[in-house]
């Protein structure tokens, strides 16, 4: 059997499952231990403690995107401060996007090994110190340096990877979709809120201010997290019982790498870094340079986030009941249009409408992609199967970030990178429909055929059957055989 097709056990089928008139067992205080699921058999103060903890990691995020929406945001200015073209200065942008893809699976693996509490808090204090540092430079040099690798680092420790794993330690997989998309509206906020905010002060050299505050912020946010977050994962995430035995690292990596989904689903992400990386980077200077202005931008930037909140509910839903594929191929079509339409027209309307379709899918592919990988691999190989498929998209975003800046240099536009963004996520589309159905099948996937769980399915076999070879076991939706499943 080849390895990709080698069935993995699942977390949940690697340890024995509560019956379900089993009492909760005892905590080290003596009170019933809080179960990730909300059933009947949790306290309240689990509960509370639970509703603490996903908040905590909804601003988390929602403070994780100032990072890169505040350069998107006071671009041109950090330009003129730094005395630097646009395309100089986007090697800062571009390196942290190469810093981001080398560190994701390291950070991924640390979270795995370490857990998301640790991980989380060690970008935070890392964040803070160099927002701080970063607002005080005057060398475009050392700002290269703070930004574009010791940023990028803190980014990946408080960003979509930990927090993938922070939703696999306290969630059981049919509720993982709807919270990690909830977890992923904090960038989404930082969208409608921040940026534009951003927008509005960008004068001069104010942005100096808006980075030391951010860096006391980040600060201060690192002892809550301490505080806040659980120190070990819920037993009932994983449909109860012992934690998993431990992986070698080797394991770890020969499972991810033997994955035909995910290689499937991380070959199409590069799409997604390549789009992603254009808004994130060159959006409005592009607005800017088609004669559009700031008010325009800020417009734009809040509709795209607002959007954005309601895509990644809307995909968190259908990936929890198992429609996961249609929301990863749907996402990417919409995209590559969105881009079209922005391309089409330079208008304000077009810009608005580019910004709501765009946002619909911003952080449908980040929430499907990531459901194929949480649901399916085993325990301890998420966080670095994550990790590795950030790595393919943050170098799709290499290439769109650099690429914008020697487009505008060389050829005073960015239409080239906005042309090449929507082939891409064209093919980023294909990708996901052709070739993700027959890798499915390959590993035998059931649980609805796309690897994320089918509605009401906790315990064993709800973790999708096993994009890395789960085999049979997680069973099909209403019976079907997984490879009927798949077809769906």
């Amino acid at each position: 059997m080849p390895p990709f097709e080698e069935e993995t056990p699942t977390r949940d089928q690697k340890t024995p499952t509560r019956a379900p008139e089993a009492p909760v067992p005892p905590d080290s205080a003596g009170s019933p231990a809080p179960e990730a699921s909300g059933g009947p058999g949790v306290s309240r103060h689990g509960r509370t403690l639970l509703l603490v903890a996903v908040s905590l990691g909804f601003v988390i995020a929602l403070l994780s995107s100032s990072i890169k929406n505040t350069v998107t945001a006071f671009y041109v200015s950090m330009t003129e401060d730094f005395d630097v073209s646009r395309g100089t200065f986007a090697i800062a942008p571009s390196a942290f996007m190469l810093t981001y893809a080398i560190a994701s699976p390291v950070m991924g693996f640390v979270a795995d090994r370490f857990g998301a509490r640790k991980s989380l808090a060690g970008g935070l204090v890392l964040g803070g110190v160099l927002f701080l540092a970063g607002g005080l430079t005057h060398s475009f040099a050392v700002f290269t340096l703070v930004y574009g690798v010791g940023l990028a680092i803190s980014y990946t420790a408080v960003s979509y990877v930990p927090l993938g794993v922070l939703v696999d330690e306290l969630f059981p997989p049919h509720r993982r979709g709807v919270t990690y998309a909830i977890l992923m509206n904090g960038t989404a906020v930082g969208f409608v809120a921040l940026l534009p905010l951003w927008i509005h002060l960008d004068e001069g050299t104010v942005w100096r201010s808006v980075f030391q505050w951010l860096g006391v912020i980040l600060l201060v946010v690192t002892v809550a997290a301490l505080l806040i977050l659980p120190k070990e994962p819920s037993a009932a995430a994983g449909g109860g019982g012992a934690a998993p035995a431990r992986k070698s690292s080797a394991g770890m990596l020969s499972e991810v790498l033997g994955s035909r989904v995910f290689w499937t689903v991380s070959l199409a992400f590069f799409g997604c870094g390549v789009t992603m990386a254009f808004v994130d980077v060159h959006l409005v200077a592009h607005l800017d340079h088609i004669g559009l202005g700031g008010s325009v931008a800020g417009t734009t930037v809040a509709l795209l986030g607002a959007a954005e909140i309601v895509g990644a509910l809307i995909a968190g839903y259908y990936c929890d009941r198992g429609h996961g594929l249609k929301v990863l191929a749907g996402s990417y079509l919409v995209r590559s249009l969105s881009l079209v339409v922005l391309m089409a027209a330079p208008t304000a309307l077009a810009a608005n409408v580019f910004g709501l379709l765009f946002g619909i899918t911003y952080l449908g592919t980040v929430v499907a992609s990531s459901m194929y990988l949480i649901n399916s691999l085993d325990a301890r190989a998420k966080g670095l199967a994550l990790g590795l498929m950030w790595f393919i998209h943050q170098i799709g975003a290499f290439v769109a970030s650099e690429g914008g800046g020697i487009s505008y240099d060389t050829l005073q536009s960015y239409d080239p990178v906005v042309v090449g963004s929507a082939v891409i996520a064209l093919v980023s589309t294909v990708i996901v429909a052709v070739w993700l159905p027959k890798a499915l099948r390959a590993a035998g996937t059931g649980a609805g055929g796309d690897g994320t769980p089918a509605p009401g399915a906790s315990g064993a076999g709800a973790s999708g059957g096993g994009a890395s070879g789960g085999g049979a076991s997680g069973g099909a939706k209403d019976g079907a055989a997984p490879e009927a499943a798949a077809d769906r």
